[in-house]
């Protein structure tokens, strides 16, 4: 289940909606050319190294300075691909927002401990490149289930999804579901430089463990948060 960009990038977005709708992802093969990703790579090989060798992360894009993925996220072409996949998989105007975006990177004792903790994103739809991915080992698989979801109206319907989610009994649950490979759940073995399509608002999903000596990291650029405006959630969120 693969596909280029068309040459009319609205044509591109809705067959890239229809893919995630009907198998749960949709994926453009090496989006990233060549020696952008070996440039992302050394840049991720030398920030785990300073980190000893273990978890460490970077939100947004100020400190990505010599990758593409300094300026992906202001790329017209991306902006444009991502909004209208939103438009095409939802009925609705896309927001005129910008990404929230991060750049995980999983090695050593910290690569257990971000696995397997299945979740939901707080924004509709989630772009994802693996930058790299363990060759040995545990593979460090993204793990979907499909669209099991809607869009809530509201933010305290989203805050109970999650109380429901994010709590260790559920987690076990889904855990031991997905080991006995019960139910809908999807794995996906991602290549580097391909660009991966979900809904992560109304998919649950996590990733499988990989080696603690291998490098798994991933660009996520999270696009349009339904309850932007609740007053509720900014009250939350207050210091």
């Amino acid at each position: 289940m693969t596909m280029r960009v068309e040459d009319t990038p609205a044509i591109a977005a809705s067959a890239l909606a229809r893919q995630i709708d009907d198998h749960g992802f949709a994926v453009i093969p090496d989006y990233v050319g060549r020696a952008d990703l070996d440039e992302a790579q050394a840049f991720v090989r030398k920030n785990v190294a300073a980190a000893g060798n273990n978890y460490t992360m970077f939100s947004g894009s100020e400190q990505l300075d010599g990758t593409f993925l300094r300026d992906l996220g202001r790329s017209d072409d991306f902006v444009n691909l991502c909004r209208g996949i939103y438009k095409a998989g939802t009925h609705r105007n896309p927001p005129n927002v910008e990404f929230y975006q991060i750049l995980r990177c999983l090695s050593g004792t910290g690569a257990a401990e971000h696995s397997m903790r299945f979740h939901y994103d707080s924004y509709v739809l989630t772009a994802l490149i693996p930058i790299l991915m363990p060759v040995n080992g545990q593979r460090g698989n993204l793990i979907v289930l499909p669209n099991n979801r809607t869009i809530r109206k509201y933010y305290i319907s989203n805050l109970c999804d999650k109380m429901l989610i994010e709590n260790s009994w559920s987690q076990k649950i889904y855990r031991r579901a997905y080991a006995n490979r019960q139910g809908k759940m999807v794995s996906i073995a991602m290549r580097p430089g391909s660009l991966y399509f979900f809904w992560g608002y109304r998919s649950l999903h996590t990733n499988e463990p990989c080696d603690p000596n291998e490098i798994r990291s991933t660009a996520l650029f999270h696009y349009a948060d339904p309850h932007a405006d609740s007053s509720l959630k900014r009250f939350l969120r207050k210091p």
